[in-house]
């Protein structure tokens, strides 16, 4: 929950200190890490100030700010530090995570290694940048958590308790969403005064009994940035479900899946940290669960090199098993009623292929 920004916490010396505000931009890897992020600032004495869900005023101050190159996540991340530092001027810091790797085999993106240096030397914030770097390859993240701790005046005992405590409730999130809890449902849950409940879409098609009767399931691949961005990917899972398909995420996917690496070919392994999640899930379906999913769909961001690599091997392997695939490709320029019409004539092919019998004779 947000604390009261009166509330005071006390240093190792007794001296009671007030509390930080620290901006987060609501983007990026806000989809995945926040509760984790949320617990652990807090428990350091921190209060978080989050950048409003994305609108069409943020997309495009990131747009109008941004290179033409960069992709469309990169530029709404922009487009949130702007919101926070033209609306938030008195915040004490904006947090900015580098993340390099998870573990010894991977790399994230190289936009998100130099995501901090990009904001001081681009937008060049009044406000300081607060970096914490996540390198599996040069310390444990728990290490990590201490050096950060040190730059706002934590000691080392309680900026580790801090991370030890945020993991524990990041595990609780997780297990929320393996649960098939969509991530702003399961953020309500946890977070009611910083998320507000969505509302429903309404069903407007004119075939809602055969939506309602005949039911798919849709895998949405894709990072957690394009997947749960509402106004980057047209409300796409609450599109689905209006039209009655039952949506899995790659979140709600048992823990083992991805523990094990994808093997591309007997030389080749996967170099991309998300990437890698992206084959992990595919596979899973493709070998152990391929009976439980009508059809795929991949949400590509537009000028990204490790996806359009991986988009390809991934509908391959799908076309292969003879499974519906649909990518769709997102910027700040996609048409809304363009990618509507893909997605409602994908669904509907997928269900009529299903249940031809039984509607025919409807």
């Amino acid at each position: 929950m947000v604390l009261d920004n009166q509330t005071q916490n006390k240093t190792a010396t007794g001296e009671k200190k007030a509390k930080l505000n620290v901006g987060v931009p609501r983007a990026l890897y806000y989809y995945k890490f926040f509760p984790f992020w949320h617990e652990m600032l807090t428990r350091m004495g921190c209060d978080i100030v989050l950048s409003p869900p994305t609108n069409k005023k943020i997309l495009e101050m990131g747009a109008t700010f941004s290179s033409s190159e960069l992709c469309v996540p990169v530029k709404l991340y922009f487009g949130h530090i702007l919101w926070l530092l033209e609306n938030k001027p008195n915040l004490d810091y904006i947090f900015v995570p580098r993340y390099v790797s998870l573990n010894k085999y991977h790399y994230f993106c190289p936009k998100f290694l130099a995501l901090p240096d990009t904001v001081r030397n681009t937008v060049k914030p009044k406000i300081p940048v607060l970096e914490w770097e996540i390198n599996a390859k040069k310390r444990a993240n728990i290490e990590s958590a201490i050096i950060l701790g040190r730059k706002i005046g934590i000691e080392k005992e309680e900026a580790g308790k801090a991370y030890i405590y945020a993991i524990n409730r990041f595990k609780q999130f997780q297990n929320l969403q393996r649960k098939g809890v969509l991530f702003h449902d399961a953020m309500h849950r946890m977070y009611p005064r910083l998320v507000k409940k969505k509302r429903k879409m309404r069903n407007k098609s004119g075939d809602e009994e055969i939506d309602k009767n005949y039911p798919i399931t849709i895998l949405v691949l894709g990072h957690p940035y394009n997947t749960y961005d509402p106004l980057i990917n047209l409300n796409l899972a609450e599109r689905l479900e209006k039209y009655h398909v039952n949506v899995i995420m790659l979140e709600q996917l048992p823990e083992e899946t991805f523990k094990k690496r994808v093997t591309i070919n007997r030389h080749f392994h996967n170099y991309w940290n998300m990437e890698e999640e992206l084959l992990q899930g595919a596979r899973h379906f493709l070998l152990d669960a391929k009976d439980e999913i009508d059809g795929v769909i991949f949400l590509i961001s537009f000028a990204c090199g490790p996806d359009s690599l991986i988009q390809e091997l991934i509908m391959r392997d799908f076309k292969k098993m003879k499974i519906p695939f649909l990518d769709l490709i997102l910027d700040e320029h996609s048409g809304e009623s363009g990618m509507v019409t893909r997605i409602e004539s994908f669904i509907d092919m997928i269900r009529r292929k299903k249940y031809r019998d039984l509607i025919e004779t409807k």
